[in-house]
């Protein structure tokens, strides 16, 4: 099939989980109160750390290895490992922190599986079996959906563990499909050059999950800020903020599509220029339309946000301004970033999340104590724009293309996709 009619299967899959992930966050939000969705913000930040830890053999780098070797070799490390966070870095959490011995068996639960689920996601990925994940990603979320809307509506239950026994439960089935969708790949094979296998999985996952837990700090660790220094509200901070965080970046719906693919793509690509010719003219696209997203959430009317959170959020509007100009640039970063780990330079990637996070690291601690959700997102669209800024700049030097072709040549970028991007499978 051919790569513009996947990219627009990829983002209108994204959007329509987009549109679920949405009705969840209202549902939580509207039904559950800013508190419990704080603490549910939380938990999903405490189980995407540990994710982060699993994803050192079974993340992106793994797209970038399953055309180089046999997938049955790549995927018994990375499911032994996945199991093993799954299983250790949660009883860290009950021992060391604040957690109830219910939700200690929660969090291990949903960790095992979405590590699982995470590294059968990455290895369609890597197959470019990109209809098949974006049925397994659709599935997930409305089953989870599913889940909350029996819970809420027919069971009367509006506590955080009904979320996190929907969320487990789709967890758990994206898991089984995803296996099911691999079953004809993954032969047993004589396991060639093991050794030197597993040292490429570790030094590829590790620059890579290095990146992702910086980016994820950036993007995150003023839920932690909000938490430490307001004792008393903290949570429903967080849940305000959190709420505001998952609708700016519903935005990047379209930049992720997009980057799945060229991911995908690029991993698969032989010609280096050819790949850069493709990341230039996805770029573009990706930056007008996350410009124009973001234009429309920008003139929605304030009343729209109270009327469907209530009163509690009534900052939501102020926030998301606070955010946009922040995603908006990540919007075009993005599309470097996964160009570099596409190439197998993640340690690029990385380093921009590491410049990112320095920011948030001196704004965070001087601009969320001094002004609470206000500033976490002037800190998180600080961080945004310094890191887009570290990859724009690297990936102009590696292509040697100047401001003009980069960021105002727009014409004939359709005309280049076709002519670089060939065809990808579908």
């Amino acid at each position: 099939m051919h790569l513009f009619k996947t990219i627009f299967r990829t983002v209108f899959a994204k959007g329509l989980g987009s549109v679920v992930n949405f009705l969840i966050v209202l549902l939580t939000a509207r039904l559950m109160g800013a508190e419990s969705k704080g603490e549910i913000s939380l938990v999903v930040l405490n189980i995407t750390v540990i994710l982060l830890l699993s994803d050192v053999l079974g993340g992106g780098a793994l797209v970038f290895l399953v055309p180089r070797y046999k997938l049955y070799s790549l995927l018994i490390p990375s499911w032994i490992w996945g199991v093993i966070c799954g299983l250790l870095f949660p009883a860290l959490f009950f021992l060391f922190g604040h957690m109830s011995q219910t939700d200690y068996v929660a969090m291990t639960l949903l960790s095992v599986f979405l590590n699982l689920s995470s590294i059968n996601s990455s290895a369609l990925n890597g197959k470019e079996k990109i209809r098949e994940n974006n049925i397994v990603s659709l599935v997930q979320v409305f089953v989870l959906l599913g889940g909350l809307l029996y819970f809420i509506f027919l069971q009367g239950t509006k506590t955080p563990h009904v979320f996190y026994a929907s969320l487990l439960l789709s967890y758990a089935i994206s898991f089984l499909l995803s296996l099911y969708y691999l079953r004809k790949d993954i032969v047993r094979a004589p396991s060639i050059q093991f050794r030197r296998m597993m040292k490429q999985m570790i030094r590829s996952g590790f620059s890579t999950q290095v990146g992702n837990a910086v980016q994820l700090l950036n993007f995150r660790l003023s839920f932690y800020l909000l938490n430490h220094y307001f004792p008393f509200g903290g949570k429903a901070m967080v849940g305000v903020y959190s709420t505001a965080a998952s609708i700016c970046e519903s935005v990047w719906v379209i930049s992720n599509g997009i980057a799945m693919v060229q991911y995908a793509r690029i991993a698969n690509m032989g010609n280096r220029k050819e790949a850069q010719e493709l990341t230039i003219a996805l770029s573009k696209i990706s930056f007008l339309a996350t410009l124009l997203a973001v234009g429309i959430m920008l003139c929605l009317p304030s009343g729209l946000f109270v009327s469907l959170f209530t009163s509690e959020f009534i900052q939501l509007p102020y926030i998301i301004a606070c955010l946009s100009a922040g995603i908006c640039a990540f919007g075009l970063a993005s599309m470097y970033s996964h160009y570099f780990s596409g190439i197998g330079k993640m340690h690029i990637s990385a380093t921009g999340s590491l410049v990112g996070f320095i920011v948030t690291l001196v704004l965070g601690f001087i601009l969320v104590p001094r002004y609470g959700v206000t500033g976490a997102a002037l800190t998180a669209c600080c961080s945004y724009l310094s890191t887009a800024t570290f990859l724009f700049i690297r990936f102009k030097s590696e292509s040697g293309k100047g401001l003009v072709p980069l960021l105002f040549n727009y014409t004939g970028i359709f005309s280049s996709l076709k002519e670089q991007a060939g065809h990808v499978r579908n």
